[in-house]
């Protein structure tokens, strides 16, 4: 694979990466809670049993919200997410818009090279990965999760299920939304960047949906826990690893195939990683908010405060 790359391009790829690997948690720094909040009686988790938190995985034979209620409070979530980013969440924001200002400059060098080195092998090997980047993908993970939930009977595959429709969808909304703000040109049309103006391609459609669903995948089946043996720990992480690398590599086949400039492409692929985290992250919170309840309860001895957990 290194010798489909070249030595700049590989550079770009590296410094893109180091990036997304902190930019899923852009949108997802999520505010303490107040330490009397049922919320925060789950975080700290007395029994000493591992919260479903941000990053973690999903646990089998808890609450797998996924109903079109939960639809609702996902888009509000996504939408009020930036209204509470914490001083990580801002620092990352300004990496990612560093980055794609460095690759914005390095934009015609990127291209030049890519270009240059350009071979029917390296078009073949990076068609495979962008399958990711098809419409169909993401659909058709959800149909075999929501198939699967009548084998394992567990709603756990129903909640991946919606959510890698959502994150598909959401993440659409995100990229037309950027290409409107940002309405630049394919390199093989242009160089011109227009500001507000529909029909653009300011940020990778194909980049985009790619990545919308490892965030996902990730979150609900491939993390790591202490109870894990070394063949899973190895099988989650080499999964996980091949996700990612198949989100980048659909990142470079754009370039590759003069469709979308380097920050565009970039953009992209933030956009689809950062929307499923954040989905994820709402699933989480509706998580613990139905394993906390707080009800009111009345007896012949008096009245009284009951909490579940």
């Amino acid at each position: 694979m290194a010798a489909l790359l070249s030595r700049p391009i590989r550079r770009a790829i590296a410094i893109g990466l180091a990036i997304i690997c902190s930019a899923p948690g852009v949108l997802s720094a999520d505010p303490e809670p107040p330490s009397d909040s049922p919320a925060a009686a789950v975080r700290e988790n007395p029994a000493g049993e591992k919260p479903a938190g941000l990053g973690a995985s999903v646990p089998t034979g808890g609450p797998h919200p996924h109903g079109f209620r939960q639809i609702g409070v996902d888009a509000k979530y996504l939408v009020t997410r930036p209204l509470h980013l914490d001083r990580d969440g801002k620092i990352k924001i300004a990496l990612t818009v560093g980055t794609a200002g460095a690759l914005f400059l390095l934009r015609n060098r990127i291209r030049g090279k890519a270009q240059e080195d350009r071979s029917d092998a390296r078009d073949q090997f990076l068609q495979k990965p962008r399958i990711m980047g098809k419409a169909a993908f993401a659909p058709s993970l959800s149909l075999i999760a929501y198939g699967a939930s009548f084998l394992t009977r567990d709603d756990r595959e129903k909640e991946t299920a919606v959510l890698l429709l959502e994150s598909m969808a959401f993440t659409g909304v995100g990229v037309g939304l950027g290409q409107f703000v940002l309405s630049s040109q394919r390199p093989e049309e242009g160089k011109e960047v227009r500001f507000f103006r529909w029909g653009g391609h300011g940020i990778s459609g194909d980049a985009g949906l790619a990545a919308s669903v490892v965030p996902v995948l990730r979150r609900q089946y491939l993390t790591v826990h202490p109870e894990d043996g070394t063949t899973l720990r190895f099988w989650k992480r080499s999964a996980t690893g091949i996700l990612y690398a198949g989100a980048a590599l659909t990142v470079y086949q754009r370039i590759n195939n003069d469709k979308h400039w380097a920050p565009d492409a970039f953009l992209g692929m933030v956009t689809g990683l950062t929307v499923g985290e954040t989905l994820c992250d709402s699933h989480d919170s509706s998580r613990q908010e139905k394993r906390t309840h707080l009800s009111l309860e009345a007896s012949p001895s008096g009245v009284g405060l009951r909490v579940r957990f």
